[in-house]
């Protein structure tokens, strides 16, 4: 359960900076768009591993700062074109599917291996989206 805690921690930090992308990001703009997606499918996956902590009666936050603990990046201080945007998300999206394999590589309970499964191909697919807007 660590490797899938690892998972949700790195969910929370994408949170973060997608949060902060958006900011960045004019609302008549597709990638503004896609941030809105990516928000919510991220919202999903930390909900889906939750769900894995809840069922083998585990807080994720006991391993764990929470989103009100932790100090979110400053990514463009002076603000970002929509490259340098989907650039940053992407590298950051990256990390997180390296996560994603590892954590199910050490998975032993079927369950949370499925949902590292199906979070790992919807992130994989929003990469390959976020890629071919650019």
């Amino acid at each position: 359960m660590a490797a899938l805690n690892q998972v949700l921690s790195e969910v929370i930090d994408v949170v973060q900076e997608v949060k902060q992308a958006h900011r960045n990001v004019p609302e008549t703009h597709a990638l503004h768009a896609a941030l809105d997606d990516l928000f919510v499918a991220l919202g999903t996956w930390a909900q889906a591993l939750i769900e894995q902590d809840d069922a083998h009666g585990l807080s994720p936050l006991a391993s764990m700062p929470s989103v009100a603990g932790r100090t979110p990046p400053n990514l463009w201080p002076a603000g970002a074109s929509d490259e340098e945007v989907r650039r940053l998300i992407t590298q950051h999206l990256e990390r997180l599917a390296q996560h994603v394999a590892a954590a199910q590589t050490a998975q032993d309970d079927e369950a949370a291996r499925g949902a590292l499964a199906s979070i790992e191909r919807d992130l994989r697919a929003r990469q390959a989206g976020l890629a071919a807007e650019g």
